[in-house]
């Protein structure tokens, strides 16, 4: 399971609402006990249904078995991890303070997601869900929300000199490759290729002679930007067939780069503008590494403070229950 996202219970009501055909049932089989309190079986599936549906577009026979019960035990894992969260935020509920305006916000959220008002009733309805149930689960996931903060956010402090020290150590994953403002002028293959071939040329000779390629590509090209003057705006390294990397970043700016043939017909291109792969400065990078540090920092942290709940836990397992199929 993604460390990233840890805890279902941040992963979105609506999707709990609306995904899950198994939601409201009643189930009496227990696929794990966390200090006595209880994840039925009915929570696992009601998880895995979507995962399900997806992986049986995909797999078959014994894989699809064991994709399942992959996805099955880690979802089990999660919804522990998720109990121990909800148990000790509970504990800590008195410090914890939830505004009821933030679970407002988090209702007019959701029923923003439906056409009107109704629709949304009528979904909490199918799902034998009530308004209250909503507010409710809202609640415990602000509350779990403001315990992670108080307990493992409000502990990570990313200093200056972590961050110079990881763009020096890693400033080659940040380089930008080459770039070049270009137009065109595309000439589709058809028909007999040498008569082609000798248009083309004469076309190619023009742009070199100094005639506007504005005034080239509104007479002779057939591509889709001839509104434009050909304008392709900025493009990437790599981002385009090789055969017309290979020359395009070849070609000095304000230069006719070589003709290009590709199985769709002849490209004359013009290059406008053009930049070399660079490293950005330190300081343009600051807080995509301050984010980066501090998700690696978080990862850490939260792993071992839920062992450590773990540790403390009595949490029991019922193997026979984990290990049924969809």
């Amino acid at each position: 399971m993604n460390r990233g996202k840890r805890s279902l219970l941040f992963a979105g009501i609506f999707t709990f609402l609306c995904l899950s055909p198994l939601a409201g049932q009643v189930s009496v089989k227990i696929a794990a006990t966390v200090n006595g309190a209880a994840i039925t079986q009915t929570d696992v599936d009601e998880i895995l249904s979507p995962i399900y549906q997806q992986y049986q577009s995909t797999y078959q026979g014994e894989v699809l078995e064991q994709k399942l019960a992959t996805a099955r035990a880690d979802i089990l894992n999660q919804l522990i991890e998720d109990k121990l969260l909800l148990q000790e935020a509970q504990k800590q509920k008195e410090t914890l303070l939830v505004d009821e305006k933030e679970i407002d916000r988090l209702v007019a959220d959701l029923k923003a997601k439906f056409k009107t008002d109704e629709e949304f009733r009528a979904v909490l309805n199918q799902q034998k869900f009530t308004l209250l149930d909503l507010r409710k689960r809202y609640h415990e996931q602000l509350l779990v929300k403001h315990l992670v903060e108080k307990e493992v956010i409000s502990h990570i402090l990313i200093t200056p000199a972590q961050i110079a020290d990881y763009y020096a150590a890693h400033q080659e994953t940040f380089r930008e490759p080459d770039e070049a403002r270009l137009r065109n002028i595309f000439i589709a293959s058809r028909g007999d290729d040498e008569i082609l071939q000798t248009k083309i040329r004469e076309i190619y000779a023009k742009a070199h002679k100094g005639v506007p390629f504005a005034e080239l590509v509104e007479r002779y090209s057939e591509d889709q930007n001839v509104v434009a003057a050909g304008d392709m705006g900025t493009v990437k390294k790599g981002t385009m067939r090789p055969e017309i990397d290979s020359v395009v970043f070849v070609t000095p700016a304000g230069e006719v780069a070589p003709l290009v043939k590709t199985p769709n017909g002849y490209y004359i291109f013009k290059v406008e503008e053009r930049r070399d792969s660079y490293i950005p400065a330190l300081d343009k990078l600051q807080s995509v590494i301050r984010r980066r540090l501090f998700d690696d920092e978080m990862r850490i942290r939260m792993d071992e403070w839920v062992a450590k709940l773990r540790n403390q836990a009595y949490i029991e397992v019922n193997e026979n229950e984990a290990k049924e199929k969809s």
